[in-house]
């Protein structure tokens, strides 16, 4: 492999990382809906004296989720469009499954998974709008190449960076609609 080559795939496998990092899920029809129900958000135990705790506690597992689709997916490079649409609509939606199809047209997939610290910072539920924000730390999530299962080196780069997400509420759901990374800070 020429020099120019793989500095031209390390900086598209950057570019997916990235946009795997700051998206959300999706697929098809698959069968495996074990993230759907393993990664709600914790409820509160007690009454909350915040009136939008429901709100949030429902943003929260539709990111959450969407989160735990987005591992999946780039772990198999499948496209869970089925049970990304629970969670995740618009551009969320878009850039993760333009990631998954990047990542597999290159033959990488990921392995381990990023550690996560989202909560909800702000809810209008007369508004119908949420955002979530989030410490998205992909140290221990690795791209390889799925032949060799080489870990693919990519130029120096923060693993641990701001996300913020916006979430809007159709019916009785909130959806994941916009995830921005911010890799120029760390957190």
């Amino acid at each position: 492999m020429t020099r120019t080559h793989a500095l031209r795939l390390s900086g598209a496998v950057l570019a997916c990382a990235v946009t795997a990092g700051s998206l959300a899920g999706c697929d098809s029809s698959s069968t495996k809906t074990a993230a759907s129900s393993s990664a709600s958000a914790p409820t509160s135990k007690s009454p909350s004296s915040d009136p939008d705790q429901a709100a949030k506690d429902k943003v929260l597992a539709a990111y959450t989720n969407m989160r735990e689709i987005q591992i999946k997916m780039a772990a198999d490079g499948d496209l869970h469009t089925e049970e990304l649409a629970k969670y995740a609509r618009g551009d969320a939606a878009t850039d993760l499954k333009k990631s998954v199809l990047r990542n597999e047209s290159m033959g990488i997939k990921f392995t381990g998974r990023p550690e996560m610290k989202p909560q909800v910072t702000a809810v209008d539920t007369k508004g119908k709008t949420a955002t979530v924000t989030d410490c998205f730390d992909a140290t221990s999530w690795k791209p390889v190449y799925k032949d060799s299962g080489k870990e693919l080196k990519l130029a120096e780069q923060r693993l641990k960076y701001p996300v913020t997400s916006q979430a809007t509420l159709e019916g009785d759901t909130w959806f994941v609609t916009k995830i921005t990374a911010d890799r120029t800070k760390g957190c």
